[in-house]
């Protein structure tokens, strides 16, 4: 306790660490009173000494996570500028093998604007929250857009990993000997992948020493810790985005990438397995191939507008399964997707649920819109407020457990 204190140096930090400690030297004095008097303890105030040093722990253990952020996020920097400072003039070198010539973008990716986020910004912001680690939440939201680069790294590592495997690793074995490291490039090149892992698990540890008393503070820390998680998988989603192969719908403009997995479809009496893509607006099946290689690429079939689609949240007694439907087809062309998992199944429900809704807000204001511009009714549109019982009752057929259904259809 004594080490935590001395490292207070926010007043705001000061203030609680006293008035916490007070508290429980009061509550000790008293204890010791009755104690002297031979008085029966309350429960109460055994539970309120309790408290006080729960407290304190509770406080020392959050200040340990943010001492190891930001530790280790300074070596994260170092990291970073040793790549660039000792590997970069690699890439100028007279004898650079031809293959390599012109192909720092693809070994390194975007590794020096993630450098100069890191240590310009991000290092700065978090020492800035070193004695308030609730607070560390606004670091990582308030930087949410620069975040996305490692998306974009995730999604360029796979090249760089060829194409170190196939020339680089000789020609940069070179260096690390003369420096005399024991690790390899492709070993530097994978920190920024581990870095946000690593981001994930500090934000989990801060999460569980929550009090549920501490609702803003919660709430924030989930939201930075599902920011970092997204950012992690967009970058496979990324990938596999660019293994689509004979698509003639244009996937740029079907809004954000959602989710994508691989399921066993049931079409009729029909059964196929699919890697499904699922965006804003348009739910995509492709069929995977291996190519020379190793890789998968991701054979277009066929897909739908999610604004056509309805679902069923779950068929069957598996817990695995749930069935997509359409409006203005027959009722036959349906499609029943089972997944790999129970929780991969619950995710997809999820992000259709939200996505159907979405759009029956949408289309409900477009009602309105139309109807104002034809003259109906006697409020200027600003003016009307949708309720959301109107809306469970007109705009969309909610989500139901087993037999529900879900679709953006208006009922009137």
């Amino acid at each position: 306790l004594n080490q935590t204190v001395l490292k207070l140096n926010s007043a705001r930090e000061q203030q609680h660490w006293s008035s916490v400690w007070q508290q429980c030297q009061q509550t000790r004095q008293q204890l010791e009173e009755m104690l002297a008097e031979r008085r029966i303890l309350r429960q109460y105030d055994v539970s309120l000494y309790s408290c006080c040093i729960a407290a304190v722990v509770r406080f020392s253990k959050t200040q340990h996570i943010m001492d190891e952020m930001i530790s280790t996020e300074r070596e994260y920097v170092r990291s970073l500028s040793y790549i660039i400072q000792h590997y970069f003039p690699e890439m100028e070198r007279l004898d650079l093998p031809q293959d390599l010539r012109g192909k720092r973008s693809i070994i390194f990716g975007n590794l020096e604007k993630l450098c100069d986020f890191h240590s310009q910004y991000f290092l700065t912001d978090l020492e800035s929250c070193a004695h308030s680690p609730l607070s560390i939440s606004s670091c990582f939201l308030k930087h949410e857009e620069q975040f996305g680069m490692y998306a974009l790294y995730s999604k360029n590592k796979p090249r760089s990993d060829a194409l170190l495997t196939s020339h680089g690793n000789n020609f940069f074995k070179n260096k690390q000997l003369e420096l005399g490291d024991k690790m390899d490039l492709a070993s530097y090149l994978l920190k920024p992948i581990q870095r946000m892992s690593k981001y994930a698990l500090l934000l989990k540890d801060l999460i569980k020493e929550c009090s549920q008393s501490q609702e803003q503070e919660l709430t924030d820390l989930r939201t930075a810790e599902e920011m970092v998680k997204f950012q992690l998988r967009h970058g496979n989603d990324l990938l596999a985005m660019d293994a689509i192969r004979g698509c003639d719908v244009n996937l740029k403009e079907q809004g954000q990438l959602r989710c994508q997995d691989e399921f066993i479809v049931w079409c009729g009496r029909k059964k196929y397995l699919r890697h499904v893509f699922l965006f804003e607006d348009l739910i995509l099946f492709s069929k995977t191939k291996k190519i020379e290689g190793g890789y998968d690429i991701c054979i277009y079939k066929q897909s739908f507008k999610t604004a056509e689609i309805g679902m069923t949240e779950s068929v069957g007694d598996s817990g695995l399964r749930f069935e997509i439907w359409f409006r203005r087809r027959k009722s036959q062309d349906t499609f029943i997707l089972q997944a790999a998992s129970g929780e991969v199944k619950n995710a997809w429900t999820s992000v259709i649920g939200k996505i159907l809704w979405r759009q029956a807000l949408r289309n409900r204001e477009l009602r309105m819109q139309e109807m104002v511009s034809m003259g109906i009714g006697n409020k200027p549109f600003m003016d009307i407020k949708p309720s959301d019982s109107a809306i469970n009752d007109r705009a969309v057929d909610y989500i139901m457990k087993g037999s529900g259904k879900m679709s953006a259809s208006a009922r009137h």
